[in-house]
């Protein structure tokens, strides 16, 4: 599932939800080393910069309730703490 958030790179995103113990990827799935924004959500018309904000959750019959609960418990208070960060989210705030 690839999700994408506005002001936060997810480069960011990954370094944070490593840091909890959860393994996401960045960018294209299959350029998850380059820095550069998915191919496919370009072509589908995500504007770059929002493109640039997005990760890939992968997931198998491995995964467990509890490792999908855990997911929805960490991963908004990284991306509220990037976007403390953002210049360009405090722009855009009411």
């Amino acid at each position: 599932m690839s999700v994408s958030v506005e002001y936060v790179e997810g480069e960011a995103m990954l370094l944070f939800m490593d840091a909890a113990g959860i393994a996401v990827a960045s960018g294209s799935a299959c350029t998850s080393v380059s820095l550069k924004a998915s191919h496919v959500l370009t072509a589908m018309g995500v504007p770059p910069d929002l493109a640039q904000g997005s990760i890939l959750f992968s997931m198998s019959h491995e995964n467990t309730r509890e490792d999908v609960q855990r997911v929805l418990e960490e991963f908004p208070p990284i991306v509220a703490r990037l976007r403390k960060m953002s210049p360009l989210y405090h722009g855009h705030v009411k």
